[in-house]
């Protein structure tokens, strides 16, 4: 099981350095002060400089700079083992040792710089620490939301101290949003895109989130926080993604609520779908296509679509005559003529509750594949 805690061991990683972050600092200290600028390791090796033909070369006076912690500073060329004029001072970081800055030049024109460059390094250094914080952070979230959708094992000591940190309940009902972005040729625009999704969730309290490969992102959010961030959510369409949203469940069943989230996404082609507000679509989503022709070739597909409409209408008019013909602008007589003829013509009765009831799935089955 994978945890998350930030030990002595972790902090030793965090301080140690790579080239291009060495690479950085250089050339930063750099553009301040106009000399050319060498990162040391504490074992005297050059890891990093504006002088690239330098790179690699052991440097006797960084090495004991980093060995002593005292300021070295260099008053002839070649006097030490790669060393030329300048000034060398080792630097620490959470108070550990982490390696040695030397500004190359005449010490006394370049002494001055010493202290601006400790503070250089410590900000590129607290920067890189906040970017490692926020990806240590992602990983968590997404570790916790994977595992949950995924009915993955996760202590129950380790949810509830991460549900504490997010101000979230144990026993508290949860929703799964997906959200799949609409670009299936990843195209250029496919990291504007993400990062537009990104900026979105992270906007969007009392949830947390993991990125699904390729294009879907899972959101797991409490029943309060969806119903009174539903507009943020939305905003997700305008991308462009579709977002598919579960029914509310404890969090011991987020699985199904996820279940839930990709069904209604496999119900419709709407932008942004709830699986509360389906009901004959998930009926429709099992069938073959087989029988969902057969279907509508017994029923709605014998009479024309204008006759369709006048059954919306009249079925949205509850069945009512007199409503249905004031909707349609047509005299009753007319309308029960119509509605004779579609009895003809497809062997239901529109007027009968049990056959309107097959005329009004059969619709809805055609909607369903429209959008589709």
């Amino acid at each position: 099981m994978l945890l998350f805690y930030y030990t002595e061991q972790t902090k030793r990683r965090k301080i140690m350095i790579g080239q291009s972050t060495a690479q950085q600092i250089v050339s930063a200290v750099r553009d301040v002060c106009g000399y050319d600028i060498n990162y040391i390791s504490n074992s005297g090796i050059i890891i990093a400089s504006t002088d690239e033909k330098r790179i690699g070369d052991y440097h006797e006076i960084g090495y004991q700079a980093a060995h002593t912690g005292k300021t070295l500073e260099v008053y002839d060329n070649d006097t030490y083992a790669g060393a030329q004029k300048g000034v060398n001072i080792p630097f620490s970081y959470h108070g550990m040792p982490v390696a040695v800055i030397g500004i190359t030049g005449e010490p006394d024109e370049v002494r001055r710089y010493a202290q601006l460059a400790l503070r250089i390094i410590g900000l590129i250094l607290r920067e890189r620490d906040l970017d490692a914080s926020r990806e240590l952070k992602k990983a968590e979230f997404s570790y916790v939301a994977k595992a949950l959708v995924q009915n993955g094992s996760i202590s129950p000591d380790y949810l509830r101290d991460f549900l504490k940190q997010k101000d979230l309940q144990m026993d508290g009902r949860y929703r799964t949003v997906l959200v799949s972005l609409q670009d299936p040729g990843r195209t250029k625009h496919f990291s504007l895109m993400e990062n537009r999704v990104e900026n979105i969730l992270q906007g969007i309290h009392h949830s947390f989130y993991a990125y699904e490969y390729p294009d879907r992102y899972i959101l797991i959010i409490s029943e309060k926080a969806y119903q009174q961030q539903k507009q943020a959510i939305m905003e997700f369409t305008g991308i462009p993604a579709r977002v598919s949203v579960g029914s509310a469940h404890r969090l011991a069943h987020a699985s199904r609520s996820y279940e839930d989230a990709q069904l209604a996404l496999k119900c419709g082609n709407d932008p942004f779908i709830e699986f509360d507000g389906l009901y004959t679509e998930l009926l429709f989503s099992d069938l073959s296509y087989h029988v969902r022709e057969m279907f509508l070739d017994k029923t709605v597909r014998k009479i024309s679509e204008a006759d369709q409409q006048l059954l919306k209408v009249y079925y949205d008019s509850g069945m009512s005559l007199k409503t249905a013909s004031e909707a349609l602008y047509i005299h009753k007589n007319t309308l029960q003529y119509r509605l004779d003829r579609i009895h003809r013509e497809c062997g239901l009765d529109p007027r009968n509750v049990r056959e309107a009831s097959v005329l009004i799935t059969a619709m809805r089955l055609a909607d369903t594949l429209e959008k589709q």
